[in-house]
């Protein structure tokens, strides 16, 4: 799902099993996330999300993660490249270990 008009664009790459997110991931694009995830959660096995491109999460976009995370099956929701200002949220309340199935890869 790419959306251009927005402050929010989910990317899909299948071949990695892997969803790109640029933007702001706030309340407004929780369900915009959950339905660009969606494919990659037909399989078993880590899904990963590249956050390198995000500049804003709110208390709704991480929600929306853990929501993703409790989705995966059999492996783990990967968090590659958090952005400086998203990986100070991520930080803040240890979303790592709010969550056994989230993995922060720097």
């Amino acid at each position: 799902m790419e959306t251009s008009d927005r402050p929010f664009r989910a990317e899909l790459q299948q071949d990695r099993r892997t969803l790109v997110l640029t933007g702001e991931l706030d309340m407004a694009y929780t369900d915009a996330l959950s339905d660009a995830v969606g494919p990659l959660l037909d399989e078993p096995g880590d899904v990963t999300i590249d956050l390198a491109g995000l500049s804003f999460i709110d208390s709704s976009g991480l929600l929306g993660l853990l929501r993703v995370a409790d989705r995966v099956r059999d492996g783990n929701l990967v968090l590659r490249a958090p952005s400086d200002p998203v990986r100070r949220v991520l930080d803040l309340v240890e979303l790592a270990d709010v969550s056994p199935h989230i993995v922060i890869d720097d």
